[in-house]
């Protein structure tokens, strides 16, 4: 019975040991991302267009680092290098306003005192069916009358302040 599964999936030694090695690579991995969520909550809460490349980045790298042991400890490395330029990147935009605006972007007022600002629609390509559908979805309204700001966010969500 031993040798029919051998056969039928070409398992052997050599395919143990790499499997083996396969799930201790991915297990360090997995590791190295749980200590990043554990220390950088705000890494893992914040949506913007940063921490988003960031982790397109870190999946396909950690996949080449899973996969091939050669790459592995340079993987590591340039893993441990793009954390630290995030928390670098983070740590000034704190310190100074004009790098945040630059790496954060501005929110963007698309309905101001219940009149939709179109040029701001027309600059960030929004059109009048997204901005109701978010009204909709968001407010339960068809109408712009108790709207006093919609604000295009930088994460590319909308946030209404409504009239009391």
């Amino acid at each position: 019975m031993l040798s029919i599964l051998q056969k039928a999936i070409g398992w052997n030694d050599t395919l143990l040991t790499a499997f083996l090695c396969m799930m201790i690579r991915g297990l360090v991995i997995y590791l190295l991302g749980v200590v990043i969520a554990r220390f950088d909550k705000k890494l893992i809460g914040m949506r913007n267009p940063f921490n988003l490349i960031l982790f397109v980045m870190l999946g396909s790298i950690f996949a080449s680092a899973i996969t091939d042991p050669n790459l592995f400890l340079p993987i590591i490395g340039t893993f441990l290098f793009l954390v630290f330029l995030n928390a670098l990147t983070t740590l000034l935009a704190f310190n100074f306003p004009a790098i945040e605006k630059f790496i954060k972007g501005a929110s963007v007022v698309l309905i101001k005192n219940g009149e939709i600002q179109r040029k701001a629609m027309r600059a960030n390509f929004i059109t009048e069916n997204e901005l109701y559908s978010e009204i909709q979805t968001q407010l339960h309204a068809n109408d712009l009358k108790n709207i006093t700001t919609a604000l295009l966010e930088s994460d590319g969500s909308i946030n209404f302040i409504v009239k009391k």
